[in-house]
């Protein structure tokens, strides 16, 4: 680590993970009061715990507040469907950062499952009849921006920018 990134933090702005005895779900402590993490365990239902703590974070209405939990959602069901996220003691670690127009989501799993191919995050194009498999097209489709960053057999990080709906409205041009 360089001077620039605290000693709490990785550069993906992620918190090092220390050994801890206390199992998953676990929130993750910040000094700025508007990063707000988890981290998740292998288990199904914690889907829904990441959803319930994504529209607790939002502080906003729940209409307001969709496209942040959806997102989580997707993003955390696909860690743990096609990474090492979803394996015995595997976790995803998901931080939100409130901004004034937006929230910038980042979500960390355990990286790929051993195998041939080392599958990434992309939109298929294909069969829509197919059962499945719109998780990322839901996510592009909510968020302004997203991508993803790791390397080849490591952990995978997907950032995405979702607008508020707190932005000052514009008086209509007369």
């Amino acid at each position: 680590m360089n001077e620039a990134t605290p000693p709490w933090a990785s550069p993906t702005g992620i918190p090092v993970q220390r050994k801890t005895s206390v199992p998953p779900p676990r929130r993750l402590r910040f000094p700025d009061p508007d990063r707000c993490g988890i981290v998740l365990g292998r288990d199904p239902s914690h889907v829904r715990v990441a959803r319930v703590w994504a529209h607790q974070i939002a502080r906003t209405t729940r209409n307001a507040a969709f496209p942040l939990v959806t997102a989580v959602s997707e993003l955390v069901t696909n860690a743990q469907r096609h990474t090492r996220s979803g394996d015995p003691g595997g976790t995803t670690t998901v931080v939100v950062e409130r901004r004034p127009y937006a929230f910038v989501l980042t979500v960390a799993d355990d990286g790929p499952r051993p195998g041939p191919t080392i599958p990434v995050p992309r939109i298929e194009e294909g069969d829509s009849l197919r059962g499945g498999g719109f998780g990322l097209r839901l996510v592009d489709a909510l968020c302004a921006y997203w991508d993803w960053s790791g390397t080849a057999g490591g952990p995978l990080t997907v950032r995405a920018l979702i607008e508020r709906d707190t932005a000052p409205r514009l008086p209509p041009v007369a």
